[in-house]
């Protein structure tokens, strides 16, 4: 059995932590350790982070056995899918988003909408192994 969970919030930095609290409760509610809801709070900090400070974000949450499956969108941020396919760290000696990603949680893709605007999956397992 699964639960799902939405939010919808203000990609305004205000919201960061009022966004971060309510990922902690989800994690909770899904028996998450501390470093499985540290990693995907800050997966899903930097991805707003990335995503500008203007318009709104939904956040979809799918619980379930030892995982939670996000979907975030729309992102209108016209960068955010180049940052999502660039898993190397970034000519500067700095990491990418993608790499970000790739390290905090144990998957993640996107998708383009018909806008043009990006859907982002991540998916994070409780102790990071398949349930």
């Amino acid at each position: 059995m699964s639960e799902r969970i939405s939010l919808e919030a203000p990609l305004d930095a205000a919201f960061g932590p009022v966004v971060r609290l309510i990922v902690g409760g989800i994690a909770e509610r899904a028996d998450f350790g501390f470093e499985d809801l540290d990693d995907l709070q800050l997966a899903i900090e930097r991805l707003l982070a990335e995503a500008g400070h203007e318009g709104r974000v939904r956040l979809d949450f799918q619980l379930g056995a030892g995982r939670i499956r996000t979907r975030v969108g729309p992102l209108r941020e016209s960068g955010l899918a180049d940052a999502l396919q660039a898993p190397d760290a970034s000519p500067g000696g700095g990491l990418t988003l993608g790499r970000i990603l790739a390290t905090v949680v144990d998957s993640y893709g996107f998708e383009l909408t018909s806008e043009g605007d990006v859907l982002v999956r991540l998916e994070k397992l409780a102790g990071g192994t398949p349930a």
